[in-house]
Parts: C-alpha cells; sequence; structure tokens
C-alpha cells in the first residue's frame, strides 16, 4: 500500500476512443444515425421517467396539471436557460456526427472535445 506521498495521478477517461471505429453497416452515415437515435432514446427514457414521477406526485396530492401545463408560459430567463439547454442537447446528440466531421478534417492525434453532460 503506498505511502500517500507518491500516488499516481490518474489520467481521466476518455469520451471518444482512438483508433479504427467499428463499423456494422456497409453504407456512409448508418452507423452515426443509429448512435444518434439511441443518444435520443436515452434523453427521451429520462424525460419518460421524470414525467411519470412528477405525474404520479401530482396525482396523489389531487392537483390537477393537463390544463395548467398547455396554457403555462415560462419566465425570460427561464426560456433563456432552457434554449442553452437545448443546445446543449442538441451538441450531445450530433456529437457523433460532429465528431466524424472533425476527425475527417483534424491530424490523426487530434480529437473533438467531449459534449458537456448535464
Amino acid at each position: 500500500m503506498p505511502d500517500g506521498s507518491q500516488e499516481k495521478e490518474i489520467p481521466p477517461l476518455r469520451y471518444s476512443v482512438k483508433g479504427k471505429r467499428m463499423r456494422f453497416f456497409d453504407a456512409q452515415g448508418v452507423d452515426e444515425l443509429v448512435s444518434i437515435c439511441m443518444g435520443l432514446a436515452q434523453e427521451m427514457w429520462v424525460i419518460k421517467e421524470r414525467q411519470a414521477a412528477l405525474e404520479a406526485i401530482a396525482a396523489e396530492k389531487g392537483v390537477v396539471l393537463p390544463d395548467d401545463v398547455e396554457n403555462y408560459e415560462f419566465a425570460a430567463e427561464t426560456r433563456a436557460a432552457l434554449d442553452t439547454e437545448k443546445l446543449a442537447f442538441i451538441d450531445r446528440i450530433f456529437f457523433t456526427l460532429r465528431e466524424e466531421a472533425e476527425s475527417l478534417a483534424a491530424e490523426p492525434e487530434d480529437e473533438p472535445p467531449p459534449p458537456a453532460m448535464p
């Protein structure tokens, strides 16, 4: 067991893999499209679970939400924050295509930055 004076610094995990990428489909772009769809499915499932929890909590408390949700308007600062989050969401979803485009234009050792995770 190390005495703590010479602890090794653990390098951060890579977000993407260098080297040859696995290809499952011959047609250009299909693998990237499948990756985007899986990213969207993951994001949507999180939202679906959260919404189900909120609806269950509201029902337990006797709150009726459908009309309130349909007619709700966000405050300007909330709308701005949501718009910023939306852009980050789009960046995460299309990371695969951006990574592919940047890898074609970059040197082999360069790597595009990973998207910010929420």
